[in-house]
Parts: C-alpha cells; structure tokens; sequence
C-alpha cells in the first residue's frame, strides 16, 4: 500500500507510476488505445499508456486471453506470432474503442519516444507493382537464407513479447488492489466485496495488503458490522494468513495500523506484540566469521564526533534543510564592497524578479486550469500530466523555474544544454519536491525523526555497537517503534515521459514569460521600453558516440547573462541531496531505504534506460544484500572536516583568477578580448580574426565550466568549515561505490582532497610519523620504484624544504609545486610540521587520512584469478624488496621493441628514441584492463606525446598509433594468463547476448546482482521543422523503451571491465566490513584505500587477507556454473527436439561456457607477505 493522498489522486499516480516505470510493455502488449496517422501507403500507431481513471477504465475489460495466446502460439513463425499479436491488439482494444484501424500481417516495429508514447508502425496492404512484385521475390530469398543470428534474434523477440503479456495477469490485480483501497478510505465496504467478488471470477488470489485495506473500510464505516469482519479474518486463514501477518508485512500510512488493530479487536482476534527482531546472519562464505560478534572485535570505536547533549540539534538541522530540499551557501566568489555598478544591477535583477514571478504565477495557474479542463474532459490525445502537476504547490514550480533562470544566466553564456535533458532535470525536481510534502502529510518525517534520534544515541553506545550493526539496530527501533506509518517506503518514481512532459511545459512557461529591457543592461538610456525574451531555442550537432546528430537546445540571451555577471549574488542555492550531511545517514536497510533522512536516495544508480535493472533490486531478498548494505553504513559513517588553511589559500588563489598549475581554474572573464573586425582588413585577415574569436569562444566556455564546478566545491567547502559533516553512499551497477553528494566529496581532484580530514583524530602511535613522511613522499611521484626504507631517507632529507613549504607556502622556496599532487603535498607539509614540533611526536593527534593504493589494481585480480607467476610479480602480489612497476615494466618493453624497429630503419621507430616513457604508456596500461578500444589508446598516447615539446608534431599521428601497438603487444607478452581470461569474457559475453537476447547478467562473490544496462537504441522522428527556411525532419535517439534488445558490441565489451570492476568493488566491501569490525576508521576511493597513521598496519594486514580470501573461492567456475544455469537452460529448450549441426552458434555457447581458463601456478598465499601489494 503505498502511501496515497485522495484529494490529489496520488494513490493512483504512484501506482500508475509503477506500471510506467515497470511494466511500460505490459501496457504496450495489453490494454491500449490506437489512434492512426495515415500517410500514403503507411499507418503509424499510437499506443498511449492512459494514466489514473483511463487505466482503470482500460484494465475493466476481462477477457484475458492474450496470455493463453500466446504460449499456445509458441512455436509459430516471426510472421505468425506478429499476426496473432495484432490480433490480441484489436481483441483487447474491441471493449474500449469503436472501430480501430488495425494494421495487417505486416512488420511491427515497438519504440518510444521521449513523450513516453509507444509508437507501432505497419505498412497496409497495397496493390503490388511490378517492382513490389520482384522486391518480394529477392524478399523470399533473403528469407531464405536466413542466418542462426537472426533466428536468435527472432527467438528473443518472441521471448520477450511472452514475458509481457504475463504481466496482463498483474495489471488486472493491480486494478482490483487501486479499487480496493480507493474506496477503503470512504468506507465503502459494498464496493470492495464487488470488486473481491470479480477477483474471485478472475482467479486472483487477494493479498495481506488487500485485506489490510478491507479491514480498514471497517474503521471508516458508519456502522461496525462484526460479523462480516469475523468472515474476512477466516476468509484470510482459509489463504493460510493471519492476523500478526498483517502488522508484520504490510504497509501503512497515518494511522492505519491503529485503525485494523482496533477493528480486528472487534472479533477478539489475538494480535500480540511483535517480538523484536536483529539482523539475520550473513549467509556470505567470506562473510562467516563476522557472524559471531566477537570475531575480531576491536578495542574501540570510531568516534562519530558528536555528543549526546549534540543529538537533537543534529538530527532537527538535517530535517530542515531536507525538508526545505534547498540549501543556500554563501559564494566564495561574493564580494565585500560592492560598486555602483554592482547596486545598479542588483536592483535592476530585483524589479526583474518580481516581474517574473508574477508572470510565472500567472502562466502556471492558467496552464493547470486548462490542463484540469482537458483531464477532466477527455480532450487530450496525450497522456495527462494534470495528476501530476496538481500537487505541487504553485509556489513551488515558481520556485524552481526562478531558480533555473539563474543557473542558466550564470553558466549559459557559452553554453547551451540539451532540451531533453533539461526538461528530465526540471520533471524531477518536482517529484521530489512532491515526494518531500508528501512524507510530511503522511506523518513519515516525524516517525523518522522520532527513530533518528534514537540511532543517534546508539551510535554513542559501545555495547549497542557491539551487538548490533546500523543496519539491525535501525531494524530494531522499527519494531520498537511499530505505531504509526511505515518508514522505509520507496516514493515510486513518476514515469519518464511524464517527467519530460513537465519540464517541457515548465520550459515553455519560462520561455513565455521571461523577458527583460535590454537598455537598461546596456546601461543606455533610452525613451522606448524594449523588451527582449531571455531564452530561445537552437539547433546543435551532437556527437553520440556514433555519429553526429542534429538536437535541440535551450541558449540564454548575452545580456541576461551580463546582468547576473554584474550583479555578483552573494549565495548559491543547491538541492539538499547534492551536499554532505549535517549528521550521519540513515543506513542502509532495504534496496529502497537508505542514505539521506527523507529525501530518496538510489541504492544503485543506474541510468534512466535501465527499467528492468532498476526494479530488479526489488525481488532481491534483502538477506542478500546485507553485505552491501553494511558496507555502505561502514563508509557513510565516518565524519570529516574542512581543512581550513589549505581551504583558505585555495580561494585566494582562486580569487585572484586562479591557476592553471595548481589546477585552480582561471575566470573566463577575465580572458583577453580577441582583435575587432575593421572594415579595411582583408579577406584573410578577417578569417584569421574569426577563427581566433571561435577559438577564445571555445576556451572561454570550458574554462566557464570548470570555473563554475570550483566555484560550487569551494563555497559548499566554505559553508561546512566550521561543521562536522558526513557523506551518504551508493553503489553503481558493478557494486562499486560512490558518495551522493556529486560536488565535494573525497572522490574528488587533488584540490578537493587537500581540504579534507578525518574529524576523529587518533595519536600517530608508535609508527604513524614514519607513515605519514611515506605519504608525504607518495604523494609527490619522486621515489616511485623505491623502497620505503629509501623514501623514509628522502623525506627525512628533505625536511628543511617540508617545513618551508609549510610555514611559506607561496613566499618560500615552494617545493611543494614541483609534487604530482601539489595540494595534498602541501596540506600533508603543514601536518607533518605540526607532528615534527609536537613535544612528543607519537602523542600528536592527527586527522590526516593516509593512503594504501593498489598496484594496477585491474591487472591484480587478473593475475591473481589466473595465477599468473610473472604477471603476479609485476603487479606486487608477489613479495619483492622493492616496489614492480608494472607502467616502467611496459614501457621497457616497448622501448625494447622499438630499438629493433629502428635498427630495421623503421623512421616513426626512429623518431620515438628517448620519448619512450613511462608516463606516456602509463594511462594506456592502466585502462587496458578495463576494455580500453585500439582507437582510444591510439588518442591517449597522442595527449601525452602532445606534451612533450621536444616531439615533432609531424609525427604526432604516426607515432601515437605505433606505440598504442607495441603497448598492446607487450602488456600481452607480459600478462598471458591475463589476456586468455578477458578473451573468455568477451566470447561468453557476445555468445549469451547474441543467443538468448538478454543483457548479461552475473553475481559478485558479496552475493549483488550485476546485470549490465547497454541496450539498442531507437531512432525516431519528432515532426517537422524549418530552418533557414527550408523544411526538414529531426532524427533523434530514443534511450527509453521496455524490453530493448541488448546491444551486443557494448554488452562484449563492457563485460571483462564491469566483472573486474565488481571483483575490486568486492574486495573494498570486504576490506572495510573487517575494518569495521576491528574498530579503525576505513574510508576509499575504488583501490586507494584510507585510514589513520597509527592503524595503517592493521588496515593493510585486513586488506591483503581479504584479497586472499576473495581469490580462494572458485570465482570463473562459479561465473560459469552461472551463465550455464541461467543462459544455457534456454538454450536446451530452443534446441530440445530440432536438429542443429554441432557447431551450431547455440552448441558453442554451452561449450565456450563451459570451458573455464586454466590456472597458473602463483600461490595466493605470497600476497600476505607482500610489503607493496598495497602501498
């Protein structure tokens, strides 16, 4: 029962929701409407998904036999199995609309376009010419000769049209369940035995939440009719449910438990307390030992750097800012004295402001009164948003759209966004502006703040830490806690096209309305009131990856954008999910339940194509996500701090126009103005002058960017200096995790992580200074390949230099600027001085993180699933008394290479001595593992080889594409084991996408799901346009369709990387688990790894023991046990009875997968002693 609101008709939007975001194909293979377009020879479809009382209205008609259909027509033929199709089409759509124009036996192609409307084209029958005749014959013969691929093809299309025409089942449960709790609320008890009455004519089974509903019609009744409720509690037990069942597993809003207790009551049905639950065990191999609580249990605890007097202040400022869901911070770019200049525009912006907001006002009331009229009249041939846009408070999209102008008068003047993608953003918004208001109504927020603040007390509480994790002790207060609305309940997010609709309306509002005089921005004076419309719509080429497309975007006019430059607001303005926390994140409990207060956060971000992924984590046990969930809890949990001198020095630089060699952006204002244009020049002259003005555009607009992106870390670092602070995380789809907040976090550059410190400060002990003087030294790349003993020495050399950088840093000799990571290096100066000068160097208490990066960490698991001998000494699983660079080891080899072409007279060979280098092989190396393509190699190396002066650019070309070959041919040479398994995983990839026509799909050792997201693509065309006055036709690329065939080539090649990718994503989550379990402060960046000076060592030890124990469990024989299980079953019942030659594409898929690469020699037990592993 999710939570509903009958004013608004919320209900049914959330659940309509969930069939447009789940169950889009249901609606496309059921129930629609068709409405015809005819052209010449062709019909085009519309299947609109109806939203509210029109799905009602369409799922009312019962004859259900499209399911029957088709699994009777299993067998049948691509053409047959289109005709019957259509044939269900006009059947299923006889009840609700008079004479459709049904297409006949011809091809049906699904898409959608960005609207969210299904489009099926046909072509009609037409009388045949002589040319149609032969086209049919060279038809016949393509037909033919059919391949296995396309068979393959065919058999997943008949797959999937099977798998959503079962859902016609469920929508039909879906409508009695809306009916039924829709008249719950009214009390309406004779309603709701009908609609159980046409259940039972369906053979639909009621569930709790069904009955949860019938019970509580009883509560809201006039009259209290006890038998009829004693009839509804044996109707449940004769189901095999009882009444606890309902208290335990369904879900409530407001009141409504105490509303079936009461009821239930009535009959002396005996509902006892429910008895406090703790966590289950982990069901996790690797996980086994954590299940007995005192299993490495630490001394202590991390502190979490608040005390208990601190609990309510904490949990209300969190509450606020999510609740207000904006957050403004003062600009680091806002000036104390302010000019006449600066007044002037100001108070101009204001006059402009208030004028907008009354048209805005104004437009939106008009649009909602016309868009109720047409709802509510039926006149709209599209889905109605009118559900959607009626429960968002006018203020509220007033609101946003000021805000928006802002942002796009800020950071538009080089820039214009695409449409699209801003009518999603803008949908968004105000869905969650929605979803806000709507867990306040239901009561959510002040149960949530209510267990909050208990969490809080806990997270104080060494002996509640030791019995239970966040996770169990939220679970805990729940059923502690069991008044009330259920808390952990996904908002069911609006349909895309719903959300795109919205942004397009709002847009078009602010294109309506938004205007200013360009007179007054010019500061000239004049007589006339000119009025110019701030934004206007253009046509771009975008690169898709593939090829060059024409789109639309939205530009904001020049003198807009100068008068927000001038008027220099003092604040910005950010959603409340894109900045830190004020207290810790609520943890993770479910799929749907974690992260920030109230405001939704995902637990696996995928992109808005996704929508089988994205609803998959549904059906995933939650036991079996357990591992993930407290791994995320661990990571979220640990506190920070801003490092105030190195935040200071960094706004000053950027201040003062910044700095391109400290990576502190420069302002595009105040680049140098490109020549004018005279009227004497020449020609050439003239084109020299507009080439450099196209040339200074396009660095003034990246250079904007970046600007803007400091701009935004600084001030949002700026606002919490004073504060302690915290970052919510979530996976992506591999497992690998990320912080929520997307501006600052400690993912971020070089920059950003200077300013970061642990809040929990810990004494450096016994060892913490020689590992912070590591650091120190790690930071700057100078002693790479050395040892420790010998960076030791050299920090210890170079102390004079340290402590100068420290004390002087912009005054002194600064050493600190020739580091590979300037800023870090700096900040880990000012610490170590700090540490130096401490009476007693093992009592300074230090908040500086310090790093344990991972040797080539990719090339570490494939050496490591391979026990691959050589591969594992180069990348350090192997013990060695100093550090193997695998890069410098590469670029050896290619040098070697190289020397024998020149010795050949190869001249590219010849060009390249002395420029063999290890920093130009060294990104190419690193994401080789990770599916690199030739061609991006080749323009990897072409950027290193671009800055290296000495290189002559003639040869930049050539050389680049000779070395991306010899890199590949040496990192082959070097990794054998390597290079056999990712084969395997490409040729395992593309055959189980090519024959069962599914997105491929594994489970990483922590028991997540995985399933990659890469689908073909639809393009469509939006209707005509004129530009230049001619009249053309916009081809645009539809990401959003159900059921999309995989796309293949990107299915085979993201396979070997995204399996790696979840193997390091295990190994962290495994790491940090036992580090939470010891009790020492664990934070990471992918496979660089984070934690105190003093407890380094024990970080470490967990570190490689965990590798170890990841790497002894049998994982390319699980994956294949897997894909056998799961792929090759659907292969034995598409060949079961047919007779295929043994080299069939099908045979080979069962033998490929079956055949496991073999296993070299290296004993995994070496990587515990291994000093560099990671270091």
């Amino acid at each position: 029962m999710h939570f509903y609101d009958y004013k608004s008709l919320n209900y049914r939007i959330n659940y309509y929701d969930k069939v447009g975001r789940y169950q889009l194909s249901t609606l496309q293979k059921t129930k629609a409407i068709l409405e015809s377009k005819l052209s010449k020879n062709k019909t085009e479809i519309k299947i609109k998904t109806q939203p509210y009382e029109e799905l009602l209205k369409v799922l009312e008609a019962r004859e259900r036999s499209l399911e029957d259909e088709s699994q009777s027509k299993e067998e049948t033929s691509e053409n047959d199995l289109q005709t019957s199709t259509i044939k269900n089409y006009s059947n299923e759509i006889s009840a609700t609309e008079k004479d459709p124009i049904v297409p006949s036996e011809k091809t049906i192609i699904d898409s959608i376009d960005n609207e969210g409307i299904f489009a099926v084209k046909s072509s009609l029958k037409s009388k045949k010419t002589a040319g149609s005749k032969a086209k049919d014959k060279e038809g016949e013969k393509v037909k033919a000769t059919k391949t296995d691929k396309t068979k393959d093809k065919l058999s997943a299309r008949q797959e999937y049209i099977k798998r959503s025409t079962r859902h016609s089942y469920a929508l039909r449960a879906l409508k009695s369940y809306i009916e039924v709790n829709i008249n719950a609320n009214e009390g309406r008890i004779d309603r709701i035995k009908h609609v159980f009455s046409l259940m039972k004519e369906d053979n639909m089974s009621p569930n709790l939440q069904s009955y949860a509903g019938y019970l509580e019609a009883f509560s809201n009744s006039k009259y209290m009719d006890v038998n009829e409720i004693q009839n509804v509690v044996d109707e449940m037990k004769t189901k095999g449910y009882v009444p606890e069942d309902i208290l335990k597993k369904c879900i409530f809003k407001g009141d409504q438990r105490e509303k079936i207790i009461k009821v239930l009551g009535f009959v002396g049905a005996d509902i006892s307390p429910l008895p406090p639950e703790v966590g289950e065990a982990y069901s996790c191999k690797l996980l086994q030992p954590l299940n007995d609580k005192s299993f490495g249990r630490g001394e202590r605890f991390p502190s979490v750097c608040y005390e208990e007097k601190d609990i309510s202040t904490l949990a209300c400022s969190q509450l606020e800012i999510e609740s207000q869901y904006s957050l403004q911070i003062t600009s680091v770019d806002a000036i104390n004295k302010v000019n006449n200049l600066t007044l002037k525009s100001r108070k101009y912006l204001e006059e402009c402001t208030n004028m907008w907001r009354k048209k805005i006002t104004e437009a939106i009331k008009n649009f909602k009164s016309i868009e109720r009229n047409c709802h509510m009249r039926g006149y709209q041939k599209e889905e109605s948003i009118y559900p959607y846009i009626a429960v968002v408070d006018n203020d509220v999209l007033v609101n946003l759209l000021l805000q928006q102008v802002r942002v796009m008068a800020e950071t538009g003047e080089f820039f214009s966004p695409n449409e699209k993608v801003l009518y999603k953003e803008m949908g968004v918004k105000v869905m969650n502006h929605y979803f806000v208001w709507l867990n306040k109504t239901n009561q959510v927020t002040d149960k949530v703040t209510l267990i909050y603040k208990e969490y809080l007390h806990y997270l104080l509480d060494p002996k509640l830490l030791a019995e239970y994790s966040p996770r169990e002790y939220w679970e805990y207060l729940k059923n502690q806690n069991p008044s009330g609305p259920s808390i952990d309940v996904a908002n069911v997010p609006w349909p895309h096209g719903a959300l795109v609709k919205i942004g397009s309306e709002l847009y078009d509002i602010l294109q309506r309305t938004v205007a200013f005089d360009p007179n007054k921005i010019r500061h000239k004076a004049s007589n006339k009131s000119a009025v110019t419309p701030a934004f206007f719509v253009t046509y771009e080429d975008d690169w898709d990856g593939v090829d060059m497309k024409i789109s639309k975007h939205i530009g904001t006019h020049h003198l807009l954008c100068k008068l927000y430059r001038e008027a220099k607001l003092p604040y910005l303005e950010f959603d409340a999910s894109l900045v830190p926390m004020l207290s810790p994140p609520k943890p993770w409990v479910k799929h749907d339940s974690g992260g920030f207060l109230i405001t939704s956060t995902p637990f696996v971000r995928f992109n808005e194509n996704a929508i089988h992924q994205t609803t998959y984590y549904s059906t995933i046990p939650s036991k079996q996500l357990n591992p993930c969930f407290d791994s995320l809890n661990s990571l979220s949990l640990c506190p920070w701090i801003i490092n105030k001198p190195i935040l200071d020095l960094i706004i000053d630089v950027f201040r003062k126009g910044g700095n391109e060699e400290l990576d502190v952006p420069l302002n595009p204002n105040n680049f140098s103005p490109a020549p004018k244009i005279s009227s004497f020049m020449s020609k050439r002259d003239k084109a020299i002058i507009w080439k450099q003005k196209r040339e200074l555009k396009k660095k003034k607009c990246e250079a904007s960017s970046l600007w803007f992106d400091c701009l935004y870390k600084l001030s949002i670092a700026n606002h919490f200096r004073d504060k302690v602070f915290w970052f919510p995380h979530n996976l992506d789809f591999r497992g690998r995790v990320y912080p929520t907040p997307p501006h600052f976090n400690h993912l971020g550059s070089d920059l950003i992580r200077s300013i970061l410190l642990f809040a929990e400060g810990q004494p450096l002990g016994k060892n913490g200074l020689d590992w912070l003087k590591i650091q120190l030294i790690n930071l700057t790349g100078f002693k790479k390949r050395d040892p420790h003993r010998v960076r030791l020495e050299f920090a210890n050399e170079k102390i004079p230099e340290i402590l100068d950088s420290a004390d002087h840093p912009f005054e002194g000799q600064q050493w600190w600027r020739t580091s590979d990571k300037p800023w870090q290096t700096l900040a880990c100066c000012q610490e170590l001085a700090k540490a130096l000068r401490h009476p007693n160097p093992e009592e300074y208490v230090s908040h500086f993180p310090i790093h344990q990066d991972g040797s080539c960490n990719g090339l570490q698991h494939y050496a490591a699933l391979g026990r691959d001998e050589l591969g594992a000494v180069e990348v350090n699983l192997h013990p060695s008394d100093a550090p193997q660079d695998v890069y410098s080891g590469v670029s050896a080899l290619v040098e070697r290479e190289r020397q024998k072409d020149a010795a050949n007279g190869v001249e590219v060979a010849q060009k390249l001595e002395g420029f063999v280098r290890r920093k130009v092989v060294k990104q190419t190396v690193m994401t080789f593992v990770y599916g690199v393509t030739k061609y991006g190699a080749k323009l990897q190396i072409l950027k290193q080889l671009k800055d290296i002066p000495e290189f002559d650019e003639k040869y930049y070309h050539e050389a680049s594409l000779y070395l991306m070959q010899k890199i590949f041919f040496s990192i082959k040479e070097m990794f054998t084991a390597t290079q056999e398994i990712q084969d395997w995983f490409t040729d395992c990839a593309e055959h189980i996408t090519r024959v069962s026509g599914e997105p491929l799909e594994w489970v990483t050792p922590l028991g997540l799901p995985v399933i990659q997201p890469y689908h073909k693509e639809i393009t469509l065309k939006s209707g005509k346009f004129s530009i230049q006055g001619k009249e053309s036709c916009l081809n645009y690329t539809s990401h959003f369709e159900p059921y999309q065939s995989p796309n293949i080539r990107k299915q085979k090649n993201g396979f070997a990387p995204n399996f790696i990718h979840s193997l390091d994503a295990s190994h962290m989550m495994l790491t940090s688990l036992f580090c939470q379990r010891q009790g020492i402060t664990f934070v990471s960046v992918h496979d660089c790894y984070w934690t105190h000076a003093s407890t380094v060592e024990i970080m470490n030890k967990i570190c490689r023991e965990q590798f170890v124990s990841l790497h002894k469990e049998p994982i390319l024989e699980d994956l294949s046990a897997f894909f056998l299980d799961k792929y090759a079953r659907v292969v034995d019942e598409q060949i079961q009875g047919k007779k295929l030659k043994q080299n069939s594409a099908k045979m080979k898929l069962r033998e490929l997968l079956s055949t496991v690469p073999k296993k070299g020699t290296f004993n995994l037990e070496k990587v515990l002693e291994s000093e560099y592993f990671f270091s």
